[in-house]
């Protein structure tokens, strides 16, 4: 695991119940509407393995729908995502699947995002305290750590100009 201070050891100032399954989701989620560039329309989450079968009991579907809002860890309204999504016309479906076939590990998710002018799906897994990593884009593999400081538009150009050239 890459840790930047001890702060990412001690884990993210959040909101609860678990670093893994609800700030390192709702990290996941925020880079998704970062590199969305903004809250798409519709929203197909694929839990898989832990996820799948705890994400209701740890709030890990209100923290990647918070996420996807642009709320950060600390963020109180996470509690109340679904809530916010509706306002915001946002449709959100989940899907539960046992492994994940791109990524080894128990806490890993897949995003379908679309509006009418685009779609981008991205693979995200929460490596615990609070430290996730992107591991798919759009069928390319990645491998950008959320604890560090993330250039967006670099990562729009590298993952979703390519496939349009």
């Amino acid at each position: 695991m890459v840790f930047n201070s001890c702060f990412d050891i001690i884990g993210p100032i959040m909101v609860g119940p678990s670093s893994s399954h609800t700030a390192g989701v709702v990290s996941i989620g925020k880079f998704g509407h970062d590199l969305f560039g903004g809250i798409p329309d519709s929203v197909n989450i694929t839990f898989f393995d832990s996820f799948s079968e705890t994400y209701q009991g740890h709030g890990t579907d209100k923290a990647i729908v918070g996420g996807l809002l642009g709320l950060e860890t600390d963020n109180p309204r996470i509690k109340h995502a679904f809530e916010l999504a509706d306002k915001q016309r946002m449709n959100v479906s989940f899907q539960l699947e046992e492994n994940c076939p791109y990524y080894e590990h128990p806490n890993t998710l897949l995003i379908d995002m679309k509006n009418e002018a685009n779609t981008i799906e991205i693979g995200g897994v929460s490596l615990g305290g609070g430290v996730s990593k992107i591991f798919l884009i759009n069928g390319q593999s990645a491998d950008i750590l959320l604890n560090s400081k993330i250039d967006i538009e670099s990562i729009r150009q590298r993952y979703l100009l390519q496939e349009r050239r």
